[in-house]
């Protein structure tokens, strides 16, 4: 997100759209599956939405893996 404010604070002028596909290029090839599910569903979410189910992606993705290493 910090990468969005410095932007905006150089008055760059990013659509949601634009800010989404910049997240999905950031993201880790574990995540790949997210990006999918998201484009599958044709979602649209803000920013922040899409950070939060990002994250709470991720905590479920690690969770499971724990479990498989146990």
């Amino acid at each position: 997100m910090g990468y969005f404010v410095k932007a905006m604070d150089n008055e760059a002028n990013l659509d949601q759209n634009t800010q989404i596909e910049m997240v999905f290029k950031g993201l880790s090839k574990d995540l790949a599956s997210f990006r999918d599910a998201y484009n599958l569903g044709n979602k649209n979410l803000m920013l922040t939405q899409l950070m939060k189910e990002l994250q709470s992606y991720e905590l479920m993705l690690n969770d499971s893996q724990s479990v498989r290493k146990a």
